[in-house]
């Protein structure tokens, strides 16, 4: 697991990220002003429920992205990236090499362990596979002008790709599974992205898709497929939700074929009924996969971007006593 990341590094991808997202951005806009083929029948969807989901991901993005940009006062050029969540210290954990720890100082303006800058080891894992989907999106939007639509669909089949491996496997490592105030914005944008590039998928389908009627192992294959990507996600439902989304515009679209109708209809049902499942084993669980929220879901106020002197007493009288590891 990526423990830290230099200032360097850092400073790379910020560059890397903000100029993908704007031209990510810019591309899109572009994409949606312009009137598009007129996609043939069996389904279809009103332009409107891309431009809504589109706006909710990009802000997320913004909001996500501004927490790449904050004051580097760690006194060295590298920076401890904050991942899981410690009950006893109701904060994230930092990772700490063990060969740097020294018997704690009580000068807190040259102790190099104390600092406030905060940054999430999920984010760090997530940014690059975030930058690569972006690209992948720009692509997209030239190969979709130019009526390139096999090409088209195979850059939005990357951008997917890229996007669920960070959700099913960049986002559920060791120690690192739980959401937490600093993470969180991590899990919302990448499985928001991932809703999205299914909705963008399904509407660049939509424009060569020639089959008048599914086969019954299409339809039984595309209600499954949602049913798994939201179980896969869970407990957290914002995958869960984003495909309902995409179901329901679907549904409000224009299909003219029955069979498709049906198939939307019922693989609403089949995901919503996977998201209550999932709602009330959590509820069960007292919602143990969401660490350093209230009960009213708000952000507890702790300090999350410092490692703190009572943590790094106990943990260097555990080093240094050889009795206390049996």
């Amino acid at each position: 697991m990526l423990t830290a990341i230099t200032h360097r590094r850092l400073w790379i991808a910020r560059i890397a990220a903000v100029s993908s997202f704007i031209a990510y951005v810019c591309s899109h806009i572009y994409v949606l002003s312009l009137h598009g083929p007129h996609p043939p029948q069996p389904y279809s969807f009103d332009d409107v429920f891309v431009i809504g989901f589109f706006i909710v991901s990009a802000l997320l993005n913004i909001l996500w992205l501004r927490q790449l940009f904050f004051t580097w006062d760690v006194m060295d050029d590298t920076l401890p990236l904050s991942f899981g969540w410690d009950e006893t210290f109701k904060c994230s954990n930092i990772s700490v090499e063990q060969t740097t720890l020294r018997p704690p100082i009580v000068d807190y303006e040259r102790d190099t362990r104390i600092f406030s800058a905060c940054l999430s080891c999920a984010q760090i894992r997530c940014l690059p596979y975030n930058i690569a989907g972006n690209i992948f999106l720009v692509a997209w939007g030239w190969a979709w002008i130019r009526g390139e639509y096999l090409i088209s669909q195979i850059l939005l089949s990357c951008n997917l790709a890229a996007q669920l491996y960070a959700v099913f496997v960049l986002l559920h490592v060791d120690q690192d599974e739980a959401i937490t105030p600093v993470n969180s914005m991590t899990h919302h944008v990448m499985k928001t992205g991932t809703g999205l590039g299914v909705l963008l998928m399904l509407k660049n389908w939509g424009v060569f898709d020639t089959m008048a009627s599914p086969s019954t192992f299409e339809m039984l294959n595309f209600g499954v497929i949602c049913v798994l990507m939201t179980v896969g996600s869970g407990p957290d439902p914002t995958l869960g939700l984003c495909l309902l989304y995409d179901l329901i515009s679907l549904l409000c679209g224009n299909t003219s074929n029955k069979l498709w109708h049906h198939t939307f209809l019922w693989s609403i049902l089949a995901v919503t009924t996977s998201l209550l499942i999932d709602l009330m084993l959590s509820k069960r669980e007292n919602f143990s996969w969401l660490k350093g929220f209230d009960s009213s879901f708000i952000l507890v106020p702790k300090c999350t971007g410092q490692i703190t002197l009572e943590k790094d007493v106990d943990l260097f009288t555990n080093l240094a006593d050889p009795t206390s590891i049996f």
